[in-house]
């Protein structure tokens, strides 16, 4: 037997599809919703939660729920898909905390500059970096828009020519922070992608957590097969 917020979910999906509910149209209010569904709100919102996963609706906070445009891709650490973001840039100084020290291989406490990369295709946002490089490294004076959303502007100011970055990437759900950023719902699955920068003398000068809603991102992960060694 299906759930009864699949079956909201079902029609608002056949609906959307058909055109019946426009690309940029507002969904009723909740409460209305619910009401026409006969369903209680919690049931209704689980219901959204399918759509917003989904990619076919999003939520702007205190302004309701609208009919989202097709995604369009992303792909890192190529430019595909990012030729028109409008990248936001914003920094804070802090201390690092024990984690953090560890990835950047600098001391407890050590301080640190935070840039906060957000990048939005029209007002839709797509992309949420967090870049970190201690102040033993350099102290750069980020533009309020930057080039990169990925943040490779300021990795070139700290890194310097040759630098290179060594990326792991998970799969996971995003924290109610990144959530709330993205404009995604909490079951939305994002990339992780963990970029530890080095320059040319191995030195770490950067530690940076970019997030790519896993609906619209593609990872290009390019590995180096060396030549057996001749005998």
């Amino acid at each position: 037997m299906t759930a009864r917020h699949q079956h909201v979910a079902d029609d608002l999906r056949r609906r959307i599809v058909a055109g019946t509910l426009p690309v940029g149209e507002r969904l009723a209010a909740e409460t209305q919703l619910a009401a026409h569904y006969r369903v209680s709100t919690p049931t209704l919102r689980d219901a959204l939660e399918v759509l917003r996963a989904e990619g076919l609706i999003e939520k702007f906070q205190g302004r309701g729920n609208y009919v989202r445009r097709p995604p369009e891709r992303l792909s890192y650490p190529g430019a595909g898909g990012t030729e028109d973001l409008h990248v936001t840039v914003s920094s804070t100084d802090l201390t690092a905390s024990d984690d953090l020290a560890a990835r950047l291989r600098t001391e407890p406490n050590a301080s640190v500059t935070e840039y906060v990369c957000l990048s939005h295709r029209a007002n839709s946002p797509q992309s949420l970096a967090h870049l970190y490089v201690p102040h033993a490294v350099a102290r750069i004076q980020a533009p309020a828009i930057g080039a990169s959303p990925w943040g490779d502007d300021i990795v070139s100011a700290v890194g310097g020519l040759g630098a290179t970055s060594t990326d792991q990437v998970t799969a996971r759900f995003p924290t109610a922070a990144e959530a709330q950023s993205l404009r995604i719902g909490a079951r939305t699955p994002v990339l992780a992608v963990e970029r530890t920068i080095a320059a040319v003398d191995g030195l770490v000068v950067a530690y940076e957590l970019l997030v790519l809603p896993g609906d619209r991102a593609e990872v290009a992960l390019a590995t180096r097969i060396d030549k057996k060694a001749e005998t």
